[in-house]
C-alpha cells in the first residue's frame, strides 16, 4: 500500500526516435499555485506532487473466456421482476441526447502533440528527467478544444510545457496542422494556442456556476495518447473542490472516466457547451478508515469553465493573465465549521464566509490592499459587492470576475459588529506563489 496522494496530470509524452517505434511513457503530476485553505466539506486532499517514472506502458488484455460471457436461452419461468427491463424512454432520451452532443462536439476537439525538452520544468517539477537522456526530444499527447471560428484552442499549460514545436490532428486523423501558441498561464493551468485555415467545428462555453451535483457530463480526448477523441459520460460530484491547501484554484468533480491524454479536452454538458477543461485525476490517497492507502477511482477534475474563459480572454486580447490582489490569508467557513474550536484556544467565527486568519503569522498581509482598507485578522468577509460568500460560492471565484484597479465593497463581520470596506484590487506580485 502507498501512503501517499497521487495526482496525475493527463497528458501523455513519448520519447522520439528516429528509427523505429515510438515507446510510450506516462508523465503523471499535478501542481497548484498558492492561496486559500478549503472548508470541511470540501477538504483540500493536500497532494505531495510527483512525477512516477516507468518504462514502456503495457497493455493488459483480458483472456477471452473471462471477457465474454456465454449467453443462454431465456428462462420463461423466471418472474417478470427480475427479468431484464428495458431501457425507460427518459435513458433512452439522455442516450439520444449524449449521441447528439458528440456528433456536435467531436469535430470541435482536437488532438495535440508536442515536441518538448525534457528539461523543462513546470512551477517547479522536473519532467521526469530519469526517464530519457536530459536533453532529449519528447513527444507529449494531449487534447484541446477549439472556442473560435478564428482558430483559438484551448488547453491546459501543462500539455504545451517545454513546446519545440506543436501540431494539432482533428478528430478524422487525417488532417494534421501547425498550431502556435497565443498564451500561458501556469498558475491557471490555461493556455491558449492558434491555428490558420478554416476550422471543422467551435464549441462554445456554458456557465459553470450553473452546474449541479448529480448532473449528466461528458467528455471527450484522446485517451492513452492513442484513442482520439474517446468519449465518457458521468455525472458531477462535486464543485468547487481544491486539490492543496496552497492552491488558489477550484475544480469540478467528476465519476466520468478521465485518461492520460484527456488533459486539456472538454467536460460538457448536455446542451454541448464547454463547462470544464479536464486536468487532473487522483489515483490514492492515505486511509481515512484504517492503515494503509485507498486506491481511489472515479475522482476526475476538471477547471470550470468560467475560470478557462475568464483566462482565455485575457491570453487572447494580451497574451498574459493579471489577476487582482487583496492581500490576505483566508479560509472559507462552512456551516459545519462555524463555531467550532480550533484548538489553541482558537475559535472559528459562527458565520459564513472568508475568514481572514494566518497558520503561520497575520492574515492581513503588510502594506497590502487588505491592509490599506481597514481589514484585520479573524475579520470575515461575508459578502463581495453584495454577493455572498460561502463554501458553494467561495472568494476566489468571486475575485474571477474582477480585474486590478477595480473597486469593490466588503461586507464585514468584525465580532459582533458588520460593518462594510472599501477596498481598491492590486495586481497580484508576479513572484506570489
Amino acid at each position: 500500500m502507498y501512503n501517499r496522494k497521487i495526482i496525475v496530470r493527463l497528458n501523455k509524452r513519448r520519447p522520439l526516435a528516429s528509427f523505429g517505434l515510438l515507446i510510450m511513457v506516462l508523465l503523471l503530476s499535478l501542481s497548484l499555485a498558492a492561496c486559500s485553505a478549503s472548508s470541511a466539506t470540501s477538504k483540500p486532499i493536500n497532494p505531495t506532487a510527483e512525477v512516477i517514472s516507468g518504462s514502456a506502458a503495457t497493455v493488459v488484455s483480458p483472456t477471452v473466456s473471462s471477457a465474454i460471457a456465454t449467453v443462454g436461452p431465456i428462462n420463461v419461468s423466471q418472474p417478470v421482476s427480475q427479468q431484464p427491463k428495458a431501457a425507460t424512454s427518459a435513458d433512452q432520451q439522455e442516450s439520444n441526447t449524449v449521441v447528439g452532443v458528440v456528433k456536435q462536439i467531436s469535430p470541435a476537439v482536437v488532438t495535440i502533440y508536442n515536441k518538448a525538452n525534457t528539461t523543462a520544468t513546470s512551477r517547479g517539477r522536473n519532467i521526469n528527467p530519469t526517464q530519457t537522456t536530459p536533453g532529449t526530444r519528447t513527444q507529449g499527447i494531449g487534447s484541446g478544444v477549439i472556442i473560435s471560428d478564428q482558430g483559438y484552442i484551448v488547453t491546459n499549460a501543462h500539455v504545451v510545457e517545454g513546446e519545440q514545436g506543436l501540431t494539432v490532428a482533428f478528430n478524422n486523423g487525417k488532417e494534421v496542422v501547425t498550431a502556435t501558441v497565443v498564451g500561458v498561464d501556469t498558475d491557471g493551468d490555461i493556455a491558449v494556442l492558434k491555428i490558420e485555415g478554416a476550422v471543422p467545428a467551435v464549441a462554445k462555453f456554458g456557465d459553470s456556476s450553473k452546474l449541479q451535483i448529480g448532473e449528466t457530463v461528458v467528455a471527450i480526448g484522446a485517451a492513452l495518447g492513442d484513442f482520439r477523441n474517446s468519449v465518457t459520460k458521468g455525472v458531477v460530484s462535486g464543485l468547487n473542490r481544491t486539490l492543496d491547501n496552497s492552491s488558489p484554484s477550484v475544480y469540478v468533480q467528476t465519476d466520468a472516466p478521465i485518461n492520460h491524454g484527456n488533459s486539456g479536452g472538454p467536460l460538457l454538458n448536455l446542451q454541448g457547451e464547454i463547462i470544464g477543461i479536464n486536468t487532473a485525476v487522483l489515483r490514492s490517497t492515505p486511509s481515512a478508515i484504517g492503515a494503509g492507502s485507498d486506491v481511489a477511482e472515479g475522482l476526475g477534475f476538471a477547471i470550470p469553465s468560467n475560470t478557462v474563459k475568464t483566462l482565455s480572454d485575457q491570453l487572447i486580447s494580451k497574451g498574459a493573465v493579471t489577476r487582482p490582489y487583496v492581500g490576505i490569508t483566508y479560509q472559507m467557513i462552512t456551516p459545519a465549521l462555524a463555531g467550532s474550536s480550533m484548538g489553541g484556544g482558537l475559535t472559528v467565527p459562527a458565520v459564513e464566509g472568508a475568514w481572514v486568519h494566518g497558520s503561520r503569522g497575520a492574515g492581513v498581509v503588510v502594506g497590502s490592499p487588505a491592509e490599506r482598507a481597514g481589514l484585520k485578522d479573524n475579520d470575515v468577509i461575508t459578502a463581495l459587492d453584495g454577493v455572498a460568500l460561502n463554501d458553494n460560492n467561495p472568494l476566489i471565484n468571486v475575485m474571477m470576475n474582477y480585474k486590478p484597479g477595480d473597486i469593490v465593497k466588503l461586507t464585514v463581520q468584525r465580532g459582533n459588529q458588520a460593518i462594510t470596506l472599501t477596498l481598491t484590487l492590486g495586481e497580484r506580485p508576479k513572484n506570489l506563489n
